[in-house]
């Protein structure tokens, strides 16, 4: 199965330089690690010591590399209405931002094709906190506009939510649709009733891993320090919103959420997993 949730390939060409080159850009987010990747490459510049010439390509491709970041970045999913595109039209100095994100990738590697023509750089970035900082706006999390009618007698130590195969699409519950994932998923109960949020979440802990994590696998071991030993287990009801990012739940399980205090601090906490369709 591969991990990656999406893939992006662009090609991008540099016409304000004097000798105009072609980028080869490929980008994928694995929305289980919260670890986006990014490979540039560039023809290698052809010169009489082929060291030179390996030389001068990577150091193009660094100099590039702020500009493909935030161009690639501007298509992630934030939530069910935004993409990182949307907020940068609603504030410029983001993009800037989303550029000077390359100062706090990995690189990987450097490596070139077989026949020594192209030269590729391979960076990786933790989406949480570096991309999740530059969002976050609220120091303190939001409470839950749901007033409990009754104390649920039940704790739990996270919250699992399958999702990994198709629900019906709230508005059309005629249309199955997949969930995609994003940086800040959104969960309601049958009503329509915001539960969970992004802003609902403290801010340290979206910070650390967002509100909630995503999986590609049964096998939660791997998330076991998110949801701990006892979650509450549940399926999805419906998928909703403009991306397609947000959940509804059962009210039954809704209600074991909201009617403890311990289970809100989850919520705040965003010990909450969502697994996703396999690939």
């Amino acid at each position: 199965m591969k991990p990656f949730a999406i893939t992006i390939f662009l090609i991008f060409n540099i016409s304000f330089l004097m000798a105009q080159s072609e980028l080869m850009i490929e980008s994928q987010m694995d929305w289980s690690s919260s670890q986006f990747q990014l490979d540039i490459t560039a023809p290698i510049e052809e010169e009489p010591n082929q060291p030179t010439g390996r030389y001068k390509t990577e150091q193009y491709i660094i100099r590039e590399t702020p500009v493909v970041t935030g161009e690639v970045l501007k298509k992630m999913r934030v939530d069910s209405t935004h993409t990182i595109s949307t907020l940068v039209a609603q504030d410029p100095v983001l993009l800037r931002q989303l550029e000077n994100l390359s100062q706090k990738m990995e690189k990987v590697f450097t490596t070139a094709t077989g026949d020594r023509k192209y030269l590729t750089v391979r960076y990786n970035l933790s989406i949480f906190p570096h991309l999740a900082d530059l969002i976050i706006k609220h120091t303190e999390p939001f409470p839950s506009p749901i007033t409990p009618l009754y104390t649920a007698n039940e704790d739990f130590s996270g919250i699992i939510i399958y999702a990994g195969e198709e629900l019906p699409y709230q508005g059309n519950v005629e249309q199955q649709v997949l969930l995609n994932p994003c940086l800040f998923p959104r969960l309601y109960d049958s009503s329509m009733n915001l539960i969970h949020s992004a802003e609902m979440t403290d801010p340290s802990a979206l910070k650390q891993w967002g509100n909630a994590g995503y999986s590609y696998s049964y096998d939660l071991t791997k998330v076991a320090d998110r949801i701990g030993m006892y979650p509450l287990r549940t399926m999805a009801y419906k998928v909703y919103g403009k991306n397609r990012t947000d959940l509804i739940l059962p009210d039954d399980v809704v209600k074991k959420l909201i009617s403890s205090e311990h289970n809100r601090d989850l919520l705040r906490q965003g010990r909450v997993v969502i697994i996703l369709p396999q690939s």
